[in-house]
């Protein structure tokens, strides 16, 4: 796998807006950032994370109204946005009981009701000293592209979908270039490929099947550092499947070397009364008439003494397709082999 950087984002919820309003390509542009995580898969010691703080800083925001307001302005749903982005503070503990207008913990302050809430929020916004360590959208994707410029590739699950629409999408509003060395990698298409048959590949689901136990997901770090967990064992699959099919490999090199070395240490003067070890049944069609099997295949087979149609049956019935495409030499098709075997 792509050595690089997992990259989540948590984002407000945006609602439906016609296609007229975002540029082209840009499905998630009106889609805000409300915090990124980024964690080195091969070393989660070396991560970032930041608050965003998707309001604009030049916003006048005086009452709950023109916060609902201004969100609707945005493209965002302002009940679904600031619920969400209250439940991540609260999971991420961003906050403490002093930043309220109210003093109370937390966990009390995200079950008020929205227009209260907005009022924190507001207050916040117009005097950052006393609120969570918020960075703009501009700032936090500058740092972004910073911290993982040693090694510029991002890894994030669903990516393509997801969150790189909505970083380029940011890039385009701040007008920041993101640089062209940087490569997104979309970790779904990954795993699907390398570790498939699982029922679903959402990643708090995948990783629960996997690991046998949760996470603090829907927090941006915290599902950074899952995915990078999920990145190292399937990495480890990789590596173990990879090093499987080379032993495999040499497995059957090894017999093929151990059949021509027997071959020429035996006595061959009476070669007319010599007898042949079969495997399995035989009959006297070789395997020669079968369509897929040259020159080549047929001396790969003949060094593993099969040389009629039904040893090789009885080989293939035993061994399955997996044993006769090792076998094969480069530019033979084992499939048209297996469909002319089963005529």
């Amino acid at each position: 796998m792509n050595s690089g950087f997992c990259i989540d984002l948590e984002t407000t919820i945006a609602g439906r807006i016609p296609d007229t309003i975002r540029p082209p390509g840009q499905k998630r542009f009106e889609t805000r950032i409300i915090e990124i995580g980024a964690v080195h898969w091969k070393n989660n010691q070396k991560l970032f994370k930041c608050l965003v703080n998707p309001i604009p800083r030049c916003s006048v925001l005086k009452t709950p109204q023109d916060l609902f307001t201004l969100l609707r302005s945005m493209h965002q749903k302002p009940d679904a946005t600031l619920n969400f982005w209250s439940n991540v503070l609260v999971k991420r503990k961003s906050l403490n009981h002093k930043m309220f207008l109210h003093d109370e913990p937390p966990e009390i302050w995200r079950n008020r009701t929205i227009v209260n809430r907005a009022k924190d929020f507001i207050r916040w916004h117009n005097n950052p000293s006393i609120g969570p360590n918020f960075k703009t959208e501009s700032h936090a994707l500058r740092e972004l592209i910073q911290f993982t410029r040693s090694e510029p590739t991002w890894l994030a699950h669903n990516g393509n979908s997801f969150d790189f629409k909505v970083l380029q999408g940011c890039a385009e509003r701040t007008n920041i270039i993101i640089p062209k060395i940087v490569k997104m990698v979309d970790t779904l298409k990954l795993f699907r490929q390398y570790i498939p048959g699982y029922r679903s590949y959402s990643q708090p689901k995948i990783y629960a099947e996997i690991f046998q136990r949760t996470y603090n997901a829907h927090v941006a770090i915290d599902d950074a550092k899952a995915l990078a967990e999920l990145c190292v064992y399937v990495n480890d699959k990789v590596k173990d499947q990879s090093l499987k099919k080379k032993l495999d490999k040499k497995s059957v090199k090894q017999v093929l070397n151990e059949r021509i070395h027997l071959k020429k240490q035996m006595n061959l003067t009476f070669r007319k009364f010599e007898t042949t070890r079969i495997i399995g049944p035989s009959d006297s069609k070789s395997v020669r008439l079968l369509r897929g099997i040259g020159p080549k295949t047929e001396s790969i087979l003949t060094a593993l003494n099969i040389r009629t149609i039904d040893q090789l049956k009885y080989e293939y019935n035993i061994n399955g397709a997996d044993w006769l495409k090792r076998i094969v030499p480069r530019g033979a098709s084992w499939r048209v082999i297996v469909s002319s075997l089963m005529v």
